[in-house]
């Protein structure tokens, strides 16, 4: 299975734990913004701006309170030209239901497209039931009003047009995987073999096998992707709290993810646990890069002084959205001007004979 961080849409990518560390991966993809959206997220580097959500993986954790700032970071570096990554642990549910509550908001697409364009890019997206309840809420009670917000805030719409052709894509890519058997919607009935072998256990820990639709199902009845944590106490209560052996065959991928996050709480002397970031809300915190591309800003077209700093992305992203509001000028039909008589009637031209 292909833990690698999708693109999902022009600037935007969904990923886990391990893809926030992978330096040559975030320098490939030309990674500026993180979101890391987790139980104890920290910002891990400097040269990157961060926003730090700490969010459980269950379903009565209230995410849809964060969409809103969410939303803005994404939108604002995106709008710098830079690139945002988002991530939880295993970049299945948390960071996936951020990214499709943006899309909603960015486009014209309901929580279900928006789901089918995240899994066009990520085939292993899979929000928890709690989440697909709060973007269906989402989308029926202030979806409207957040897009008049976000549109409000950031005026520009230099990024409507190549979002729109990239929606289109991945909803006509999802399609294709979908008949090819590469990517499902979860719907298998238990017992029977995913054609995608997504019922396959993800890890396993001491023999016991975790993960996958199936192994979701049968053991909690539920086709939800829990967190790491509660899954790693659960294994732990049915082996009566016994202690891993050294002897443990392979390091796995969310056990070192679950070693790693507490190192890192551990770690005080650190340079990346500064205190410096800014509280935007309650366990929410902006970190600003060490560098100066790619601002977190309010708004592109504010301040003079924001254009003179940051020129090069500004008037690119300028003559962007120009050019795009051209375009949709020309395209749209032309009413025939009336002339302007003053009142008075035009004599009718004589018909000459011949």
């Amino acid at each position: 299975m292909d833990w690698h961080m999708g693109n999902v849409l022009p600037g935007l990518y969904v990923g886990n734990y391990r893809d926030s560390k992978d330096y040559q991966q975030l320098e490939k993809f030309k990674i500026t913004h993180i979101i890391a959206i987790h139980d104890s997220p920290r910002r891990l580097l400097p040269d990157k701006h961060y926003l730090c959500v700490m969010a459980s993986d269950t379903p009565d954790q209230n995410l849809s309170q964060y969409f809103s700032v969410c939303n803005d970071f994404i939108h604002a570096a995106r709008l710098r030209e830079g690139n945002v990554l988002i991530h939880c642990l295993a970049g299945m549910s948390r960071s996936v239901t951020v990214a499709v509550a943006y899309i909603m908001t960015a486009t014209h697409l309901n929580w279900k497209e928006a789901l089918k364009v995240v899994r066009a890019g990520r085939a292993v997206a899979n929000p928890n039931t709690g989440f697909q309840n709060q973007l269906q809420e989402f989308e029926q009670f202030k979806l409207t009003e957040e897009r008049r917000r976000l549109r409000e805030r950031f005026p520009s719409s230099a990024l409507e047009q190549l979002d729109r052709v990239k929606c289109s894509v991945a909803l006509d890519s999802y399609q294709e995987l979908l008949q090819n058997r590469d990517i499902c919607e979860g719907n298998c009935s238990r017992g029977e073999k995913c054609p995608t072998g997504a019922d396959n256990p993800i890890y396993t820990i001491g023999g016991l096998a975790f993960g996958g639709q199936e192994g979701s199902r049968a053991s909690l009845g539920q086709n939800v992707a829990y967190t790491l944590r509660f899954i790693v106490d659960k294994w732990k209560k049915r082996t009566f709290n016994q202690t891993r052996s050294s002897d443990t065959s392979v390091y796995e991928f969310e056990s070192e993810l679950e070693t790693e996050s507490e190192k890192n709480l551990d770690d005080s002397n650190d340079e990346s646990s500064s205190n410096s970031g800014e509280e935007l809300m309650p366990n929410v915190i902006y970190y600003n890069a060490d560098v100066n591309a790619g601002r977190f800003v309010n708004n592109l077209d504010e301040e003079t002084e924001e254009d003179e700093r940051h020129g090069s992305y500004t008037a690119h992203m300028k003559r962007l959205a120009k050019k795009f509001e051209a375009d949709q000028k020309a395209a749209a039909p032309v009413k025939p001007k009336a002339r302007a008589t003053g009142g008075k009637r035009l004599p009718k031209k004589s018909k000459t004979k011949r």
